[in-house]
């Protein structure tokens, strides 16, 4: 399975018409949250008419700037894994929006127990999963989440379950600068980095993971 994952687009239109050939060619589309510009459904929906367009086999979760507005959009879509999963081709997607709690108390924050509960319920959905994939907008704590002022921004309970769990891959984004591919335990955690900017990461799931990231 081919991915073509972005993350933290904040609205930003102009790359999409670049990355059309990428979104084609992939089968599937993940966006690891932050999506809109306003926080609202409109800029939402939007952004994902922007994909739309060349595709409609998408996941998604909100980020910490997505009102809740948004992570309703997303599931009734059918693109929403926030406490939700689904196997596609035997793979298996679970997902936890926003983020925990920041000093800039943004919309879509929750306490560490409740990216616990979220990351439970998701992972009963895709029991017996050939590969098991979290989306989650906020990085594991201490793997690609240090900000430019080398502040840790990632969440111990997201840390805590990789570390607890057979998950083969991690989609995340929220701390923009962290881009880039690290391997926690038997977990490849990739932040994509922010789409605003033009980043994005390519991810082939066979026997193996492989994950590239590039920049528009």
């Amino acid at each position: 399975m081919k991915l073509f994952v972005v993350s933290d687009i904040h609205g930003e239109t102009r790359y999409f018409e670049a990355a059309a050939g990428l979104i084609k060619a992939a089968d599937l589309v993940v966006v690891s949250g932050d999506i809109t510009r306003t926080g609202d459904c409109k800029s939402a929906e939007g952004m994902l008419s922007c994909i739309e367009h060349y595709t409609n086999k998408i996941i998604a979760v909100h980020g910490n700037w997505d009102r809740d507005e948004v992570r309703a959009l997303l599931e009734e879509r059918g693109y929403g894994i926030h406490g939700r999963g689904r196997i596609i081709d035997g793979i298996g997607f679970f997902g936890v929006g926003g983020s925990n709690q920041t000093p800039m108390n943004t919309v879509s924050e929750y306490t560490e127990e409740e990216i616990s509960q979220v990351l439970s319920a998701g992972y009963r959905d895709i029991a017996g999963a050939v590969k098991m994939v979290l989306v989650s907008h906020v990085p594991p704590r201490r793997v690609r989440d240090r900000t430019f002022i080398g502040f840790r921004g990632g969440s111990r309970a997201i840390r805590e379950f990789l570390d607890g769990n057979a998950i083969d891959l991690c989609l995340t984004g929220h701390i923009h600068e962290a881009f880039g591919v690290e391997r926690l335990n038997n977990c490849i955690v990739v932040n994509s980095g922010s789409f605003k900017k033009g980043r994005y990461s390519l991810v082939n799931i066979h026997d193996s993971i492989t994950a590239d990231q590039g920049k528009f």
